[in-house]
């Protein structure tokens, strides 16, 4: 299982981020959550998802 990073989302509510995470492992996707700084000081986060698509999967269904 080889995993290929798509994307990154920046998405700042709980909620959006459960819903879009929701759709995209519906739709084959790998997702993961992520945070850093948005500040060099660090007092304000980014949340973001990290999202990974399984490269042996998407070979086989275009029929490589």
């Amino acid at each position: 299982m080889a995993l290929e990073k798509v994307a990154e989302l920046s998405i700042n509510k709980l909620e959006d981020r459960k819903t879009v995470t929701a759709i995209l492992h519906e739709n084959g996707y790998t997702v993961g959550p992520g945070k850093r700084k948005a500040t060099p000081t660090g007092k304000q986060m980014d949340y973001y998802l990290k999202i990974y698509r399984d490269t042996e999967v998407s070979n086989t269904a275009c029929g490589e």
